[in-house]
């Protein structure tokens, strides 16, 4: 009985840090440009400050947020992004992950389908400061 114990416990403790995310990545930082209110969803739209996301560049996004229904304060999000890289190459971008609220902030998790490859994401967005902070980790 103490080995089937220790082996659960052995596999809580692996299993509460099977997400953390290291590695080589690069930030995001945007900045809330227009947000729409409908019925049972906001679409966001943001732009980077410059053309520093990375190789992407400058950088524009929307973003559809649902609610759960079942899960107060949490829902799914949709979206597309499309950059142009200083170099004059447009990169685009098919966005989805899931979000949950505290305050005024929003934390972002998503893994992006893009022009040369896979992303996953995470960060957050405080619509109090329209600020958008992701990093971003390249899935290979």
């Amino acid at each position: 009985m103490k080995k089937y114990i220790l082996a659960l416990g052995l596999v809580l403790s692996v299993g509460a840090h099977a997400f953390e995310v290291s590695g080589d990545h690069f930030k995001g930082k945007f900045k809330i440009d227009s947000m729409t209110v409908g019925e049972n969803e906001v679409t966001v739209n943001a732009s980077s400050a410059a053309a520093d996301v990375g190789q992407y560049g400058k950088v524009y996004v929307s973003y559809t947020f649902t609610q759960n229904p079942y899960i107060p304060g949490s829902g799914t999000w949709k979206g597309h992004g499309r950059g142009m890289s200083p170099d004059g190459q447009l990169q685009a971008g098919i966005l989805m992950g899931v979000w949950k609220r505290d305050g005024s902030v929003f934390h972002m998790k998503s893994v992006d389908s893009v022009t040369d490859g896979i992303n996953y994401v995470e960060g957050t967005m405080d619509v109090l400061t329209g600020d958008i902070d992701l990093d971003i980790y390249a899935v290979k």
